[in-house]
């Protein structure tokens, strides 16, 4: 007993000293909270859901031959709405509380107010949608009763030569912003635009404007879409070594909400900022230690022991952000989770393949995709995700009774929405 006593006592000092070297300095300098990530990157822990979350909600979404969800779903939620965008040119809004199916928003086709496709932006103060129309440069506008409000003209005009996405999204129920990469005559910016007109625009301190940033005619084996170990997203990258590189995520852009605030995190800046008509306000700052990748050093392909941030979520209590290493080598690319306490302090990163364990229902792991501006994280989890876990798991006893009725689902039914709050 004394010698078990004596270990349980050398792993708790052991666990005490990793979660201090893992903690931030929460004093500030200049207002800005410092996220340590070095040591945490080194010391992976298990990350709980109990750490992020109070509660964890699964909403089946009804299944019918008028909604049924097709391929590569992406979701959004509101306070009141789950909203599933796919590839077949659905937009599909149910109830939040039940999962039933109100109805659909949008169209393809020659109508007026048609659209190219039905994956688009949401503006969450406004509850209005954001479409790509048939004419280029021009987005249809819908309300979340499919109200078809008008054709908004997309401002401003890509750069000329320039092969990088504009990426939209709401500062309010009037605003928009965008984020427009760097070109070779303007540096990586964001604009504020009400209606037509442009308020003002100012740089994201991110990729200069210069001769690195990738122009039309660039090389096709320069260009390569990415799907593995890239933390649930599409990565679209282009990189040529020692000369230009530029990578962007299919479905998520820089931008992030929380309790009426907008932030951004643009590549090649440690620095996350609040965004405010008046310009970028510095809120916190990522410090990846010797992992830091150099801006200088954004385009050489043996640089990439870097990590390299891929998206962040926001609740009162945490902040969930994804990076890789080697981002340019599919074969040694991995992906990472990492939840920073900001009450604590703390920071816990495990790989991105083992979620987030459901300690709360004791169910799968948690991997939430998407988040609102009231802090709530949710995910799609397919039924045939959900049969498996319980062929696995035959024997548990401790779920909530909602998790035991998903065992009723069809494998043909529609998904799942884990919704963490």
């Amino acid at each position: 007993m004394k010698s078990y006593s004596l270990l349980q006592t050398a792993a708790s000092c052991l666990l005490a000293t990793t979660l201090l070297s893992c903690q931030a300095d929460k004093s500030k300098s200049n207002g800005i909270e410092r996220i340590a990530i070095e040591s945490a990157f080194e010391h992976p822990m298990e990350l709980k859901a109990s750490d992020c979350f109070s509660r964890v909600r699964y909403i089946p979404l009804e299944t019918s031959d008028s909604c049924l969800i097709g391929d590569n779903p992406q979701l959004k939620v509101t306070r009141d709405y789950i909203i599933v965008m796919t590839r077949q040119k659905q937009c599909l809004l149910f109830d939040k509380q039940s999962g039933k199916f109100l109805r659909s928003i949008g169209h393809t086709g020659d109508a007026p107010g048609a659209c190219r496709e039905l994956y688009g932006w949401l503006n969450e103060a406004s509850g209005r949608l954001h479409f790509p129309a048939i004419h280029y440069q021009t987005s249809a506008v819908y309300d979340l009763d499919n109200r078809f409000i008008g054709l908004q003209k997309e401002i401003p005009a890509p750069p000329a030569g320039s092969i990088s996405p504009l990426e939209y999204d709401y500062l309010d129920k009037q605003t928009t912003l965008v984020h427009a990469y760097a070109s070779e005559t303007t540096p990586d910016r964001i604009v504020l635009i009400r209606d037509t007109t442009v308020v003002v625009s100012f740089p994201t301190h991110g990729e200069p404007a210069g001769e690195h940033v990738p122009q039309l005619g660039i090389s096709t084996g320069a260009f390569s879409i990415e799907t593995e170990e890239t933390g649930g997203h599409t990565a679209y990258i282009i990189v040529e070594d020692g000369k230009c590189s530029s990578v962007s995520l299919k479905e998520h852009g820089p931008f992030w909400h929380l309790d009426g605030q907008a932030f951004i995190k643009v590549h090649f800046n440690d620095t996350i900022y609040s965004v405010t008509a008046q310009g970028l306000q510095p809120v916190r700052l990522l410090d990846f230690g010797s992992y830091r990748w150099d801006m200088d050093d954004r385009y050489r392909l043996h640089k990439d022991n870097g990590l390299f941030p891929l998206c962040f979520m926001e609740n009162k209590r945490i902040l969930l952000f994804r990076f890789c290493q080697h981002l340019y080598h599919p074969k040694t690319r991995k992906a990472y989770n990492a939840i920073y306490d900001k009450e604590t302090g703390i920071t816990r990163i495990a790989r991105y393949n083992k979620g987030i364990t459901d300690d709360l229902t004791h169910f799968l792991p948690l991997q939430p995709s998407t988040s609102n501006a009231d802090g709530e994280f949710a995910q799609l989890l397919q039924p045939h995700e959900i049969h498996s876990w319980f062929e696995e798991h035959p024997q548990a006893d401790r779920l909530p009774a909602e998790v035991k009725r998903l065992q009723q689902l069809g494998e043909e039914d529609n998904p799942v929405v884990v919704l963490m709050q």
